[in-house]
């Protein structure tokens, strides 16, 4: 196999990868009614379920017991994936801290950053008086202890497919007092993912996908990304293998004929100009005789809906999907 050094963007991609989702009214006064009044009685009920639950043990992806004595109400989240589920289960106001690159939803990036995704400011995190983070595992050795030295909670986050985003979905509603929402993320989030299985089920032949993260580089088993393209009824042709992102030859690409080939696209992938990189991609020597070519079938898809393990993840598997079948997906 040939090896080269990595470009610089990979590195962010695989850090990224490895670790691997107000109502307005006018000032018109609000009259007592009986009405008003079950609101409020069910809003004491909804906190005292809410305090009922607590306290409560969680296990996180890195196998850890994690002891909540009440909701968490101040949150610093390390990674991207950890914002956008928090976002995506209302809890955007409980967020007091995110990492450089979380920046969807657009409100989320302007939340107090602590640094970037892997190299964290912990005097800023402390500063913040969180009583819960949301970390990954590239921060056990260093971020958690030093955070837990300082009697601040941390769940670690490593889904390894996308049955782990469910948990982790689940985790965080629990962990935030809000199962009822995370239950229901959680559901949405799978049956978004049982429609496009339902729909690459019709296709005659599951289509040989290279997925290329750049020179060469792609994804094979055991990486979260390869469940991805699993999950859209997508035949990767890289090989098995204790390396989940190899780089593959160019020998070794022609040799598989991939039906289909996928480019990351936008800030977090490296394709820029997405006609500019299909047709570079199309005049590589010798895969002017791949199949995708041949056929156009050259499609790139958003990277950060699949390099970040969280609720965005689902559209990324739709993506893939539709870049597979698009017949299926008219």
């Amino acid at each position: 196999m040939k090896k080269s050094h990595l470009p610089r963007w990979f590195g962010t991609v695989l850090l990224l990868l490895s670790v691997l989702f107000a109502a307005c009214g006018d000032n018109t006064a609000i009259p007592v009614t009986a009405t008003t009044k079950v609101v409020t009685t069910n809003s004491v009920t909804t906190a005292a379920a809410t305090a009922a639950i607590f306290p409560l043990e969680l296990k996180d992806d890195a196998g850890r017991t994690v002891k909540l004595a009440k909701a968490a109400t101040k949150i610093v989240s390390l990674a991207p994936s950890s914002t956008e589920i928090l976002y995506a289960l209302g809890l955007g106001d409980s967020v007091v801290g995110v990492d450089q690159f979380s920046n969807f939803p657009p409100e989320a990036s302007k939340k107090e950053q602590v640094g970037s995704f892997s190299d964290i400011n912990l005097e800023k995190v402390i500063s913040l008086s969180p009583d819960l983070v949301f970390a990954t595992s590239l921060h056990l050795k260093t971020v958690v202890p030093t955070l837990e030295q300082r009697n601040i909670n941390v769940v670690v986050f490593a889904p390894k497919d996308l049955l782990g985003v469910v948990d982790n979905i689940k985790l965080v509603g629990k962990a935030a007092g809000v199962p009822e929402k995370g239950a229901a993320e959680a559901k949405n989030f799978q049956n978004r993912l049982d429609t496009v299985a339902a729909k690459v089920k019709n296709a005659s032949k599951k289509a040989s996908v290279f997925f290329d993260l750049g020179d060469l580089y792609t994804v094979a088993s055991g990486s979260f990304l390869n469940d991805m393209i699993e999950k859209a009824g997508g035949l990767n042709i890289a090989p098995a293998g204790t390396n989940p992102y190899p780089q593959l030859t160019n020998e070794a690409i022609i040799a598989a004929d991939p039906q289909v080939i996928i480019l990351s696209s936008g800030d977090g992938g490296f394709v820029k100009d997405d006609a500019a990189a299909i047709s570079a991609v199309s005049a590589r020597a010798g895969w002017d005789k791949l199949t995708a070519v041949k056929n156009k079938n050259i499609r790139t898809v958003i990277a950060d809906l699949t390099n970040r393990p969280g609720p965005r993840a689902a559209e990324g598997v739709e993506q893939i999907a539709l870049a597979l079948y698009p017949d299926l997906f008219k």
